[in-house]
């Protein structure tokens, strides 16, 4: 009977008092369901969208956020690589925005040049995209996992028994190939890395990462010394560079300031198979290799060569990869050789001179690839500092301190700093601060502490605070903390139209268009972006399933922890099923004396948390010698004070009846128990089947003390061994997935779980 009747649920208190109600409920699901949410969301992501939280993955929808999230797998989570491949561009995968203007040209002219030319290329020259990265399974480390257990069968026994390894795991089946450009890395693989150079090779040409020796010469030679400070080395070396990318590793010595630099990188620290020797030093290493081996004999069966004499030693012009000939190749380049000898081969190089090839005039290279602009009007306005161009940002610095509107400017807060230090020396006070009195005097206003003045926004009103104001961002702000608005584009064209005349003379000031072929780049920065796009849809799906694949792999390949979860379930399903009702029952036919202190006892057994028994169990289980077995697991928890109780009470309250007429029809207590009272109490025992199955799928810490043997870890534990070790997307990937039995359950047992509880109470 309904506790309110149909004519009082029309009344409107009653139909405020059940909306509101339903409004309470639903505000309660979804503070329930947001978490849910965000922590499904988060088992998309990587390193770089990991801080946004969100109740979807940002990559879905935004398609910036896909590009850095990518190019991070692409440079295999490398900062230093995007410096050097970028040229500084960003200071991290977060940070870094898309070109502005996409240059097909350059990617097609690229891939022509890679088409017809890649033969030649070996694994001192790329690396591959997507191989490795920081607690997670990119793309192709996993074709190579895949490809070693398809050359084996999947048998970890038969490749260590073909490679003479000793891998535990498929896990370890993997390579992080890095320092390419140092002199250390020879790519000598050995074991089951000798099948990782012919899989390399036939990977598709988009999943190579070509190495620049120009960014790598940068970023070891010239960044740490002038602290990444463009015009910090130009004021120290003298030369008029406008941006990173205008530096290249020259072929031979070069003249000018540079010159130190490339001896030091060359001589010391660019990989030695990126260098040539010219004829010029042949005598040279002629004479080293005699001084040193004395005998032909000798040097032959050290550097595993057949020269008759010592004078018919040549150069190489490739080395072997191990052995006596690399390492006194090295002796002579760091310690003989001059460096007017030294010549450095690279792919950059290569594509040079293709280009030079291919177009003859480097005017029709600039036309192809989109350089410089064709008139004024095609130059837009930065609204920020262009950092990356110093020729451009001078000029945009001159134009807003001295020609914009001062109303169109603006400051960022982040000028405080500098705001503070420029109005203490117009308002000193005591000690070097700020007199505040002063300050509020003349500009009307009322801090009370400097901590809380920020330069205003824009232009104040009042006179003084105007005057001092302008002469801030004219004389002293930093161009960084400096922006506009979009309507200065009129003065900003007839500036640079006043101050250039020809837009050919300011592309040559911006070096915005190339003079000679030695100068064009390799744009890894637009060349990616291309590969971005035509690849886009293959890299959504990647990153939408990486972290999933890589828990699943985990869970059913690595280890037995599937499995083992399997058995427990079954098992504590079994026992609870038994032991339970057989207690019960027991303590419900037959009135023992003790039958109400058993029940008390089993009762205070729910009082303590559970793990208050863990190290007595932990202990006992641990002198009966069963740590690391599923008896382990089952015995401590074969008998449930709960189950106990709740079915003694169902047994209570069937009629007795029914036990005296089977009694009389000549049944056996057995059948009694079988056919009687586990048939009526089928509702329930459902429910204690599923109490069952949830207590062991969930059961983590108990199980992480007595089976820490990783041959009996179950999903819990494993979940908490993976999270140790991966990424947090990949570990919200996990629980997701260990979420999803006990959803399942719930979604279809629902109705069982309900007539277990409704039953007996009707009973």
């Amino acid at each position: 009977m309904p506790i309110i009747g149909k004519v009082g649920r029309k009344t409107l208190k009653v139909r405020a008092l059940s909306l509101t109600i339903h409004i309470v409920l639903l505000l309660g699901a979804v503070t329930m369901i947001y978490p849910f949410m965000v922590m499904i969301s988060a088992s998309f992501k990587s390193n770089v969208d990991a801080q946004t939280f969100s109740v979807y993955p940002q990559f879905f929808f935004d398609d910036e956020m896909l590009y850095r999230k990518y190019i991070e797998v692409r440079m295999n989570e490398l900062g230093d690589r995007m410096a050097e491949q970028y040229k500084n561009r960003a200071l991290s995968f977060t940070l870094l925005d898309p070109p502005a203007k996409l240059i097909p040209q350059v990617h097609d002219d690229w891939f022509e040049f890679l088409n017809k030319n890649h033969q030649k290329h070996n694994i001192f020259d790329y690396y591959i995209s997507e191989q490795y990265g920081r607690g997670i399974y990119p793309r192709n480390e996993r074709k190579f996992r895949n490809y070693m257990k398809k050359k084996t069968g999947g048998s970890l026994d038969r490749m260590n028994e073909l490679y003479e390894t000793s891998t535990l795991n498929w896990d370890e089946v993997r390579l992080e190939e890095t320092g390419i450009t140092g002199r250390n890395f020879n790519g000598d693989y050995t074991g089951f890395l000798i099948e990782y150079s012919a899989f390399r090779h036939d990977l598709p040409l988009w999943q190579r990462e070509y190495i620049s020796l120009d960014g790598n010469f940068i970023n070891s030679e010239l960044r740490p010394l002038f602290k990444n400070e463009m015009r910090l080395m130009n004021d120290s070396l003298q030369t008029n560079f406008v941006n990173w990318e205008e530096i290249k590793l020259a072929e031979t010595m070069p003249d000018g300031a540079l010159q130190p630099f490339w001896i030091n990188y060359v001589k010391q620290r660019l990989n030695i198979h990126h260098i040539q020797l010219f004829p010029e030093a042949l005598d040279a290493w002629q004479n080293y290799a005699q001084e040193k081996y004395d005998d032909i004999n000798l040097l032959n069966k050290t550097w595993k060569t057949d020269y008759p004499q010592f004078n018919t030693i040549t150069i190489l012009t490739e080395l072997p990869r191990s052995g006596a000939l690399p390492v006194d190749y090295t002796f002579f380049i760091e310690n003989i050789a001059l460096p007017q000898w030294l010549k450095v081969t690279s792919v950059e190089l290569d594509y040079r001179r293709w280009l030079a090839k291919k177009y003859g005039n480097i005017d029709d290279l600039n036309t192809a690839f989109e350089r410089g602009y064709n008139e004024f009007k095609e130059i837009k306005l930065p609204l920020t500092n262009p950092k990356f161009n110093l020729a451009k940002e001078s000029d945009w610095s001159w134009f807003v301190r001295q020609e914009a509107d001062p109303r169109s400017i603006r400051l960022k807060p982040l000028s405080q700093q500098q705001f503070l230090t420029f109005m203490r020396e117009l308002h000193p006070g005591k000690e070097g601060s700020l007199d505040l009195a002063s300050f509020n005097a003349d500009y009307n206003t009322d801090y009370e502490q400097e901590i809380f003045i920020y330069p205003p926004r824009k232009m104040p009103e009042n006179a003084n605070y105007q005057r001092d104001w302008l002469s801030f961002v004219r004389n002293y702000a930093s161009n960084r903390f400096l922006e506009l608005t979009a309507d200065e584009d009129g003065r900003w064209l007839s500036y640079l139209t006043n101050k250039y005349g020809h837009v050919r003379l300011l592309n040559q000031a911006w070096h915005l268009s190339w003079q000679d072929f030695s100068e064009v780049p390799v744009d890894h920065y637009q060349i990616d972006y291309s590969i971005f796009k035509e690849h886009k849809t293959s890299i959504f799906w990647e990153f939408t399933k990486r972290n999933y694949v890589m828990v699943l792999d985990e869970m059913l390949y690595n280890g037995r922890a599937m499995m083992n979860t399997i058995i427990y379930c079954l098992l504590a399903i079994i026992s609870a099923l038994v032991v339970n009702p057989l207690a019960a029952y027991a303590m419900s036919r037959y009135k023992l004396p003790a039958t109400y202190k058993i029940i008390l006892v089993l009762m205070l057994t729910m009082a303590f948390p559970a793990m208050v028994m863990g190290i007595p169990n932990f202990l006992i289980m641990k002198k009966f010698g069963m740590l690391n077995t599923f008896w382990a697991l089952i015995l401590p928890g074969l008998a449930d004070g709960y189950f106990i109780f709740l079915l003694k009470g169902f047994f209570d309250s069937l009629p007795k009846e029914l036990f005296e007429s089977a009694t009389l029809d000549g049944a056996s207590e057995w059948t009694i128990f079988w056919r009687i009272a586990m048939s009526l109490s089928k509702p329930i025992m459902a429910v204690i089947a599923l109490s069952a199955f949830n207590a062991a799928y969930r059961n983590f810490m108990f199980a992480f003390i007595v089976c820490q043997d990783k041959s009996m870890w179950t999903m819990m534990v494993n979940i908490y061994q993976m999270m140790q070790r991966t990424s947090a997307g990949v570990g919200f990937a996990a629980l997701v997935v260990a979420s999803i039995p006990t959803f399942a359950v719930f979604v279809f047992f629902q109705n069982i779980i309900i007539r277990g509880i409704v039953v007996p109470t009707e009973k």
